[in-house]
């Protein structure tokens, strides 16, 4: 627990560090005065000044800020955010997106050198090395397994394939066979009594799992391209969630994939058992998913602050006044932690 609690909050302050980053480093490239790079929401735990530029640690590790000068007052002076053309002003908004992208796309590079499971491409349809294992995903209750204390995300080393697992069960029904397995990252031999039952001598669900190894000029191209389906597949996502809210007024069963700090929290304990890769892999996927979730044209979120930035970039002026503006953000936020909370407490099945 104590492991799982430091990986994630390295996690989220990685995924965290990186999105601000990028509002940092193009609005100092752009000439916009940054009075403060903060890490987590107050209360303030210590903090320092260089450059002009406020930087601070905070208490509560789950969002961060860039603040800038005139960002959300009428400041016309150098140096100010409200200066700047919208259009300039776009490009700082969005840089923390694309910077969350990127480190989607560094990551996912490392991961296909070493050898990872695609996101969501077919292995068949990829090149490189390739290698195949079996997962459980299903332990019968009173089975061979069970008894042998095989868990769940447990994988059996030596079978490609569902089929090979099968065969070589039917092969050995009522015998006591030994079965190499990796779990929590430990690799050990188990023994296992199989069943005399043809149709359950072993008593497991399996999946299939293909890891793709590649050189690393051919593993940064398959990331782009990874990072670019795996867009595509969540904002496909996304949209079903929306279209069934307007069309039946109930997000459908996609949105029981939607989790919480809690749901993460149990993600990361359930990659660290399956090894380092999936942790990466995992980290892979919220990179993803943080800079989709804060592209949506939602107040509050970058999406939503550029959605009026281009807004005034195309009339050529402010479309809403910036009073008006920043109390559409607050109460935007205002729902976002509300929907936050409630996610929260269905990860906590309290309701």
């Amino acid at each position: 627990m104590f492991l799982t609690a430091v990986i994630f909050i390295i996690i989220l302050g990685l995924l965290i560090f990186v999105h601000e980053l990028g509002h940092f480093l193009v609005a100092k490239k752009s000439g916009v005065k940054v009075e403060e790079f903060a890490f987590g929401f107050p209360p303030r735990i210590f903090s320092f000044k260089k450059g002009g530029t406020n930087y601070s640690i905070n208490l509560i590790p789950l969002g961060g800020y860039v603040k800038m000068l005139g960002e959300e007052e009428d400041i016309d002076k150098p140096g100010s955010f409200h200066a700047k053309s919208p259009w300039v002003r776009s490009g700082i908004v969005v840089a923390g997106v694309i910077m969350n992208f990127l480190l989607a796309i560094i990551l996912m590079t490392i991961g296909f050198t070493v050898g990872m499971t695609p996101l969501v491409s077919d292995p068949a349809t990829m090149g490189g090395v390739k290698e195949s294992r079996v997962m459980v995903t299903y332990v019968q209750p009173d089975s061979a397994a069970a008894k042998a204390k095989i868990e769940n995300g447990t994988i059996l080393n030596g079978f490609s394939s569902p089929s090979e697992l099968q065969t070589f069960t039917r092969a050995n029904l009522g015998k006591e066979v030994d079965i190499s397995t990796t779990y929590n990252s430990q690799t050990k031999l188990i023994k296992v009594k199989l069943s005399e039952n043809k149709d359950a001598p072993f008593g497991v669900g399996i999946v299939s799992i293909t890891k793709v190894k590649q050189p690393i000029h051919q593993a940064f191209v398959t990331s782009i391209v990874e990072t670019g389906r795996s867009i595509s597949t969540l904002f496909s996502f996304l949209g079903t969630i929306i279209k069934n809210l307007f069309t039946t007024g109930h997000p459908g069963e996609e949105a029981a994939g939607v989790v919480g700090p809690v749901g993460l929290f149990n993600f990361t304990g359930a990659a660290i058992k399956l090894g380092w890769i999936y942790v990466l892999q995992l980290v892979i996927i919220l990179s993803i998913n943080l800079g989709i979730v804060n592209i949506l044209p939602y107040p509050a979120l970058d999406g939503g602050k550029l959605l009026f930035l281009v807004l005034e970039g195309i009339f050529k002026r402010k479309v809403i006044r910036m009073e008006i503006e920043n109390a559409i953000h607050m109460v935007g936020f205002a729902l976002l932690i509300i929907l936050f909370l409630l996610i929260t407490l269905r990860d906590l099945n309290i309701f």
